[in-house]
């Protein structure tokens, strides 16, 4: 499946700091794709995002202990980006990047990671 469209506004949430809207439109993008057995592998690079805008949304209401273990959950699927063969890898790889620069830049805003 192409999801080009809405991975691509998706990112335009992220580098607008919407995490929690980020994370919605990821989540319905996660059932849809986990339900599908031509694209449930797949399905879990997008279960990482959901991890990870919800780490961010954690860290925002301070909740520090809840966010490293969201983490841990990208973490553990975040590898899935460079192994898999995907139509959408370059969206992937753009979501990717503007995570670790969002969790770079808020560890400098005096917040605990």
């Amino acid at each position: 499946m192409n999801i080009k469209k809405e991975l691509d506004e998706i990112i335009l949430l992220i580098n607008k700091n919407y995490f929690l809207i980020a994370h919605d439109k990821t989540e319905d993008l996660w059932r849809e794709y986990k339900n599908n057995k031509n694209t449930r592998t797949e399905s879990f690079i997008l279960k990482a995002f959901v991890n990870a805008f919800a780490f961010f949304e954690l860290i925002s209401m301070q909740r520090y202990e809840h966010a490293d273990k969201i983490w841990q959950l990208f973490k553990k699927y975040e590898p899935l980006i460079d192994e898999l063969n995907s139509i959408n890898i370059l969206e992937y790889k753009n979501i990717q990047e503007l995570i670790y620069k969002k969790r770079r830049k808020r560890k400098y805003d005096n917040t605990r990671f």
